[in-house]
């Protein structure tokens, strides 16, 4: 796989570039089912002379918080926006069906999977905790945006060409916060004078160490079978909103799309994620979770 970036590329977007390109390949190669390339391209390739105007693209604009601050967005033309959709949902490759709701849907699934590997790897990338979220479908038009390019080929796919545009405020964040990363050279401390040796005085012993007893208690509980849930949200009912309830009734909850669901263990939540599909069932990929020793507290917690 070629990952290899235009030279007029500033290191920053290079870098974004990279990520999506590793991580596209990921998610496309594990629900395709044949080989998959995705590699770095150089340019936008410009449509065909004489041909009509293009649909406008498929657009997910990601912001991007925390540790690092600024806007990304991803777009894709609509032919290869359906052929992903396709690929997602194992449905046979055909160009000729129309790009609708439920196919954009799949396509934007296919996106947030991508988004659970790209956050992963930004925060890798800065060291610290990053939050990446959708926030918009509107082809965006900042001022002084990198714009890199992203190929996928392989198996029937028609070569999609991507465009990944990157924000100047995300460029300098992560600029910003490489810098921060990079060792500095320990500061040289002036000699220091010797102090007389002090008059001896009676050695005090060394303090136990902790016995290993907790470490070979948790051992025993390691395999123990505990209900794990992932909650979608919730909402409070009275008995006869419960009552009335009829197949076909929506029941809307108090959590959005785009925001991510809880799991939870023994009642209480230990980490929040994305919703994914893994071999045709629902799962989540993780983006925040407690720590192992406040997991522990919060299962010693439960009454």
């Amino acid at each position: 796989m070629s990952v290899e970036s235009p030279v007029s590329v500033d290191p920053q977007s290079a870098q974004l570039q990279r990520i999506w390109v590793e991580c596209l390949g990921q998610v496309i190669g594990q629900v395709a089912g044949f080989p998959v390339t995705v590699e770095a391209s150089g340019d936008e390739e410009p449509a065909p002379q004489g041909t009509e105007p293009a649909k406008p693209p498929a657009c997910m604009v990601i912001t991007v918080s925390k540790a690092l601050q600024g806007d990304m967005a991803i777009l894709t033309p609509e032919a290869g926006a359906l052929a992903l959709a396709q690929v997602l949902v194992s449905d046979q490759l055909n160009a000729a069906v129309p790009f609708d709701k439920e196919r954009r849907d799949a396509y934007e699934e296919l996106l947030r999977q991508v988004l659970g590997q790209v956050a992963t790897s930004l925060k890798q990338a800065a060291g610290a905790e990053v939050e990446v979220k959708p926030c918009g479908n509107e082809a965006p038009s900042w001022a002084e945006a990198s714009r890199l390019a992203i190929r996928i080929t392989g198996g029937k796919l028609r070569p999609i060409q991507m465009t990944l545009l990157v924000s100047a405020e995300l460029v300098k964040s992560l600029g910003a916060r490489a810098e921060v990363k990079a060792p500095h050279p320990p500061a040289q401390e002036a000699p220091r004078a010797i102090p007389a040796a002090p008059t001896a005085e009676p050695a005090i012993p060394p303090k136990p160490e902790a016995p290993a007893g907790r470490s070979s208690n948790l051992e025993l509980l390691l395999d123990v079978k505990l209900d794990a849930t992932i909650r979608f949200g919730q909402k409070p009912m009275l008995l006869r909103e419960i009552l009335e309830l009829l197949p076909g009734t929506a029941v809307a909850l108090d959590r959005q799309v785009q925001e991510p669901v809880e799991l939870l263990v023994g009642g209480r939540v230990v980490a929040h994620g994305d919703v994914v599909i893994v071999d045709g069932n629902y799962g989540i990929r993780i983006t925040e979770i407690l720590s192992p020793q406040q997991r522990i507290e919060s299962l010693g917690k439960q009454k």
